[in-house]
């Protein structure tokens, strides 16, 4: 089998730790994080099969990962699929097509693991964490049989009466969150007393937003932030903190399985990666 390339983009673990259970059982799997390569003009894929692993962000994919895809050549490939960190709306797969130039995803898949946009919600229990790692783990068998035998697949669709009620919520929704940057999250984050100035926030933030100065961490308001909340929830301390989110009474999340340095090797240039 041609070799199988797997794009990546995580901020607290989930999409990393699935793309890197893909690898431990499809030979010839290379991972290749989106921050890697978002600095070049087009992104060019030689591999025969690309699979796309992301999160979801305000119900469809992160903006970040929009951006790649616009850059995205996967012209050399003839099977694609598409995995997302969290289901949604199926939409976000319609979604990528349109932005594949010509191509279309032969198979999508929905995972869902544990939530952590703590500015809304609290993180989950470590019952609900436990049975996402072991419902992914179940649908692996399939992932990887439809993956190596280049079947179709797609997702079973929700009832008819979901599907209206995603299709009237989710596009307005998604479209405001967008167009306020996430109602300027960004300009919210801050470091509380309890900051220790590690500077694991600094080496953690996906987009170089994030500068410690004499001690504490700055967030430059000239960098566009990918709001991953990798800094929120890698804090050792919990001492990040989102204004009028009252995030400080929230707990913090990121997969187990994957550190901080684990998310900061997606910033490195991509021939490190690979080396």
């Amino acid at each position: 089998m041609n070799a199988i390339e797997i794009y990546y983009f995580s901020g607290t673990g989930n999409s990393l730790h699935i793309a890197r259970e893909l690898q431990e059982r499809i030979p010839g799997v290379s991972l290749i994080p989106i921050m890697s390569v978002m600095g070049e003009e087009t992104i060019r894929s030689g591999s025969d099969a690309v699979g796309l692993v992301f999160p979801i962000h305000a119900f469809t994919m992160p903006i970040v990962f929009k951006e790649f895809l616009k850059k995205a050549d996967f012209s050399s490939a003839s099977y694609l699929f598409a995995v997302s960190s969290r289901h949604s709306d199926l939409k976000v797969f319609t979604h990528i097509n349109r932005m594949l130039k010509g191509h279309k995803l032969d198979a999508c898949f929905g995972v869902e693991m544990p939530q952590n946009y703590i500015p809304v919600f609290e993180v989950e229990s470590e019952e609900k964490i436990a049975k996402c790692e072991s419902n992914l783990q179940e649908k692996l068998e399939t992932m990887v049989k439809v993956i190596t035998s280049r079947q179709p697949y797609q997702e079973e669709k929700l009832p008819l009466g979901m599907r209206i009620f995603i299709g009237i919520l989710f596009p307005p929704l998604t479209l405001f969150m967008h167009a306020t940057r996430y109602m300027g999250l960004q300009r919210g984050f801050y470091a509380d007393s309890r900051c220790t100035g590690c500077g694991i926030c600094e080496k953690v933030c996906l987009s170089g937003k994030i500068v410690t100065t004499d001690g504490k961490p700055c967030w430059s308001p000239d960098t566009d932030c990918t709001y991953c909340l990798a800094c929120v929830h890698y804090c050792p301390a919990k001492a990040i903190q989102i204004r009028g989110k009252r995030t400080w009474r929230h707990g913090r999340y990121h997969h187990p399985a994957v550190m901080a340095d684990d998310i900061a090797g997606q910033k490195q240039p991509l021939e490190e990666v690979t080396a």
